[in-house]
């Protein structure tokens, strides 16, 4: 389970307390890279599936869309060829005992994106009004 390892994993098990949330079919929307003394990669992306006891102030304002950052520390050999625009695939993240292991698959493109980090940090986790199209 992939947020056993992450640095601050309460951030996701007080919205997600049964079951931390679903990668499959995210709406990736940003990859960030960060230049420093150790290389950082940010995600940005929407989680398909929305909080069966979502906070009460999301419930009272109508969210339906949790949009979740993470922020892959000591990042190496990152390759990406995501097309233009957000896209839509699943995220895995495997822990391998010493580092991450990080991929972002579309179809038909296959794998766009792919890293491994020593750390990630969930840098946010909000909810919002996502209108259905």
């Amino acid at each position: 389970m992939w947020i056993k390892h992450i640095l601050n994993p309460k951030t996701i098990t007080s919205i997600y307390p049964a079951e931390p949330p679903s990668l499959a079919q995210v709406q990736l929307y940003e990859v960030v890279i960060v230049c420093g003394v150790d290389l950082q990669c940010k995600l940005n992306f929407d989680l398909k599936d929305f909080p069966a006891d979502a906070p009460i102030k999301w419930s009272q304002r109508k969210y339906n869309t949790v949009q979740l950052s993470l922020n892959l520390i000591q990042t190496e050999l990152i390759q990406c060829t995501i097309p233009s625009g957000s896209a839509i695939g699943d995220l895995s993240i495997i822990h391998d005992g010493a580092r991450f292991q990080i991929t972002f698959t579309i179809q038909p493109q296959g794998v766009v994106f792919q890293a491994t980090a020593t750390w990630i940090h969930v840098d946010n986790i909000t909810g919002y009004r996502k209108e259905q199209a």
